[in-house]
């Protein structure tokens, strides 16, 4: 088994997971995805090596960082669709699967491929006929700007609603615990293949998160009387969106399939992440 690493080299406990994985798998077995110059400098490998390497197969794609790098990593290498691991040394992680302590246990489970995959919604969005990728979701908002805006959404030709106020997040169900849970959305389970629209401090008190199915397919207007529109992806991705743009969303064909163990428990995720329960629950 071969596996391709994505790092964020600014972790500082990022060393630690390294000891770990060295443990399990040779230089050989590790294609190394990003900052070579920097896994060439602080893990005595070649940076002719690295380069020579960074092309080749692997089996399975793991990140060791935060959220963000998760993203960047599934972003970057969505074309493979290959089963994807995450290890958590960052501030909340709610999309690894394994944090420093579990780490251990997990890349043994992994080299022994005792693990199980589920596959989990992105989406395909074009804006002004550039397509992106998003893998939590796209926030709509208006910008440096005071003033409220207009969002004209519609879905395979009908219309949903015209959002008045700050903005809009459209989200994945992996997503649902980011931005939109912070503006009123509900939690969804990742493995659910749907879109959920929060407005951004709606301007309608009767204005409230929808939900909707995976054959739904969205084209969003910004308004026409209105510059600089910011459009983002996943917290990462930042366009500036000019007068009656057209933004289209729609749920990808391809799903990432995320690994999971016979142990993992989405609920226990819910708990220890959120501060779920009293004592009285423990």
């Amino acid at each position: 088994m071969r596996i391709g690493l994505f790092i964020n080299k600014r972790k500082e406990k990022l060393s630690l997971v390294m000891d770990i994985l060295f443990k399990y798998f040779s230089k050989g077995e590790i294609v190394f995805l990003n900052e070579l110059e920097f896994i060439s400098s602080q893990f005595d490998v070649s940076i002719d090596k690295l380069n020579q390497i960074k092309n080749q197969h692997y089996d399975i794609l793991i990140a060791v960082g935060g959220d963000g790098t998760t993203m960047s990593a599934i972003r970057s290498q969505y074309e493979y669709n290959k089963p994807f691991f995450s290890i958590h040394i960052g501030n909340l992680g709610f999309l690894a699967e394994s944090d420093l302590e579990q780490a251990t246990s997990s890349i043994e489970n992994l080299k022994n491929n005792n693990f199980k995959t589920q596959l989990r919604a992105v989406f395909k969005v074009s804006v002004n006929n550039n397509d992106y990728t998003a893998i939590n979701d796209v926030v709509i908002d208006r910008g440096q700007s005071g003033r409220m805006i207009g969002l004209d959404v519609e879905d395979r030709g009908m219309k949903v609603n015209t959002y008045e106020g700050d903005g809009l997040i459209i989200s994945t169900a992996n997503g649902s615990t980011g931005y939109s849970l912070s503006a009123g959305g509900p939690i969804v389970s990742p493995d659910l293949h749907l879109f959920t629209l929060t407005p951004i401090c709606s301007h309608s008190l009767m204005t409230r998160t929808i939900v909707l199915s995976q054959e739904s397919k969205l084209s969003i207007r910004t308004p026409n009387n209105q510059d600089k529109v910011k459009l983002t992806i996943d917290g990462q991705t930042m366009l500036e969106l000019k007068q009656n743009s057209k933004i289209d969303i729609k749920i990808d064909s391809k799903k990432v399939p995320f690994i999971l163990f016979d142990e993992s428990n989405y609920y226990l995720k819910l708990k220890t992440k959120m501060g779920w329960y009293n004592s009285r629950n423990k």
